[in-house]
């Protein structure tokens, strides 16, 4: 998916053997999921279906059937704000897969591209997929990396492997702990050439996602262009969040609410996580000074 991944476990595994099988067996893991829900592999069993004419009745694997249950449901709770039909706003904007080079669409274009675009557009029958027309398109990028972090937590606790930490692209879980002390994940100050964690929290089985808006992004006319794109305007957020961190037990639905609260005023962002006693982290740039606002229930994880 375009990422880097590391995994990390702590234990007395001496047997050389075993440990490249597990290791093995996480790459079969990534290598499945990738398969099944890349937007830039052409062959991925969701570019098939994005690109083919079949409107009912599409069966999907179980893997894809989980994640895109999952998107459909964190689509719901956030009033449509988490909408994986988005693609082809994606693409007009210049953030995808099969994209030029990113520029500002007219209005136009955007008001074209919004009538693809509508998480009521999609429904899941058991394993089966119906779009409303052949034009909708699903993009899991939100989603999926957190879905690829607990796959591979579920291989390592297969193997006895109690104790790790699991990283793609910024997405973590974590499991047990480090020589008896918690695991420590820093969040990164929001800048594209950040260097040091402007956070550090310690964690003992949980996953943690962040979204934000300074590393894929363009520059026109002198605006900030970044990648996330509100479903219900057609266009990337305009106020000054620039970065959001979730804790949950499911680094799939930290991600997947990660990428909503960028979205969301923060107002509406902090009831919802207070509403759901869900730990949550928000940066504003506000004058160019950062801000960070904090849900009740993520003081308890700072050291």
């Amino acid at each position: 998916m375009g990422n880097t991944y590391r995994v990390i476990w702590v234990g007395d595994h001496k047997d050389v053997e075993h440990m490249i099988d597990i290791r093995n067996q996480v790459e079969e893991h990534l290598t499945e999921v990738n398969k099944s829900m890349s937007t830039w592999d052409r062959h991925s069993e969701l570019s098939l279906i994005n690109h083919s004419t079949q409107t009912n009745n599409i069966k999907l694997s179980p893997v894809l059937t989980k994640v895109v249950t999952e998107a459909i449901r964190l689509g719901e709770l956030t009033k449509g704000t988490l909408d994986v039909t988005v693609d082809p706003l994606v693409q007009l904007w210049g953030f995808g897969a099969n994209s030029q080079a990113p520029t500002k669409p007219s209005m136009d274009e955007i008001k074209q591209a919004m009538t693809k675009v509508g998480i009521g557009k999609i429904t899941i029958n058991g394993h089966q997929l119906t779009r409303e027309h052949n034009e909708v398109r699903i993009n899991l990028s939100a989603i999926a990396k957190g879905y690829a972090v607990d796959a591979i937590a579920e291989v390592l606790k297969k193997n006895d492997i109690n104790n790790f930490l699991i990283d793609i692209g910024g997405e973590v879980k974590v499991s047990g702990t480090k020589r008896n002390q918690p695991w420590v994940v820093g969040i990164e100050k929001p800048a594209a050439d950040a260097a040091s964690p402007m956070v550090a929290l310690e964690l003992t089985d949980k996953a943690i996602a962040t979204s934000g808006d300074y590393r894929n992004y363009f520059k026109q006319d002198g605006q900030h262009i970044s990648h996330i794109i509100d479903p219900k305007t057609g266009q990337p957020t305009p106020h000054q969040v620039v970065s959001t961190t979730v804790i949950h037990d499911s680094c799939m639905t930290a991600d997947g609410l990660a990428t909503a609260l960028m979205i969301m005023p923060i107002k509406d962002s902090l009831a919802l996580a207070e509403r759901m006693t869900l730990p949550v982290m928000i940066i504003e740039n506000h004058s160019n000074e950062l801000v960070i606002h904090e849900s009740s229930a993520f003081k308890q994880y700072r050291p």
